[in-house]
């Protein structure tokens, strides 16, 4: 070997160990030498916690009006009252039932009010009516009806007892109302005749005045 061939095969060899350096060289992740065009992901990204490239700026919320808050409401006590006892003597109380039957009772009122209360219990129609239903299929059906005997009703009179002119009078059914709690109230003093009559009919009466 001449010594002319030397610069030479140092320099192969010199080529040779910069190429074999160079391929041992670790790529970046992903394969690709060149820089990609998307966003990198953050590590914050990569873990789930959402991601923010910067472009928001963190800030504090706007101020809301607070929602109305309402008060504690406050506890009033009823002031404490006794009982006080019916200022009216009751002379008459009784369940009776008529069947075009007729009672009559006299008082002499010396200290009003004459206060007359009733409650009626008229006797009770049922009937079946057969009638075609106006839903579906329309089938034949049965409605029950219960409505107040048309021959039930009751009346109350009072009337001076020395005339016999009548000064009240209230009742149920035969053109008084279907009402069935009523109340006569007479507030002025004198010899009174009450009449109490009906049909099929039970009247619960109470009969009240001012002292006896």
């Amino acid at each position: 070997m001449s010594w002319g061939h030397i610069p030479f095969i140092a320099a192969a060899v010199l080529l040779v160990i910069i190429l074999a350096s160079a391929g041992c060289a670790e790529l970046p992740p992903g394969g690709s030498t060149g820089q990609s065009g998307g966003i990198p992901p953050t590590e914050e990204q990569s873990s789930g916690q959402g991601y923010n490239p910067g472009y928001l700026t963190p800030a504090t919320p706007y101020p809301t009006a607070a929602p109305d808050v309402l008060a504690a409401p406050t506890l009033n006590r009823f002031s404490d009252t006794v009982p006080t006892t019916d200022p009216y003597v009751t002379i008459y109380q009784k369940k009776t039932k008529f069947e075009q039957t007729i009672e009559a009772y006299s008082f002499n009122l010396t200290r009003p009010p004459l206060i007359i209360e009733f409650d009626v219990e008229p006797k009770m129609i049922t009937r079946e009516k057969h009638t075609t239903s106006s839903y579906g299929d329309k089938d034949e059906i049965v409605v029950t009806q219960r409505y107040p005997s048309e021959d039930a009703w009751f009346r109350v009179i009072v009337r001076d007892s020395a005339t016999g002119k009548i000064l009240a009078e209230d009742g149920f059914g035969k053109g008084f109302s279907a009402d069935t709690h009523k109340m006569i109230f007479i507030g002025k003093y004198g010899d009174y005749l009450l009449e109490f009559s009906g049909n099929e009919v039970t009247v619960d009466i109470q009969v009240r005045v001012g002292g006896v």
